[in-house]
Parts: C-alpha cells; structure tokens; sequence
C-alpha cells in the first residue's frame, strides 16, 4: 500500500466567461502525490459547488493554481 502524504491545494473557482473568481479555497488532502491530491480535490470542488441558482445554470468551472506539501 502506497503512504499518504498530506498537501494544502488551492483551487480557483470562477466563471469561465468573465474570467472572474467566484471563490478561492486552499483545501488540505492526503494523497499518494501531488497529483493525485488536485485530482481529488478538483473533483471535491466540483461536488460541492452549487452549479445553478434556482433554475437557472451558473457558469462555473474550476482550477487547481498550487498543490504545496503540508505540515
């Protein structure tokens, strides 16, 4: 079984049109590696993030701008 390592990735949340940030959160993760930890933490993002207001569709999407190791 592969160690975890623990790492702190910050993931812009913004809206693909304007360019504009919505949101930004550094969110820690313990992964096998650094890739890996944005994978997982880009899909948390998108689980969690609400897509629509209403019934209308919010223009959102996400990207992972550092994965660091933790503490």
């Amino acid at each position: 079984m592969t160690a975890l390592r623990p790492f702190a990735c910050t993931i812009r949340v913004f809206d693909p049109v304007s360019g504009e940030t919505i949101e930004e959160h550094v969110l820690p993760v313990d992964s096998p590696d650094a890739e890996h930890a944005t994978a997982s933490t880009l899909a948390n993002a998108a689980s969690f993030t609400p897509k629509t207001d209403g019934d209308t569709v919010r223009s959102v999407a996400f990207c992972c701008t550092a994965v660091e190791p933790r503490r």
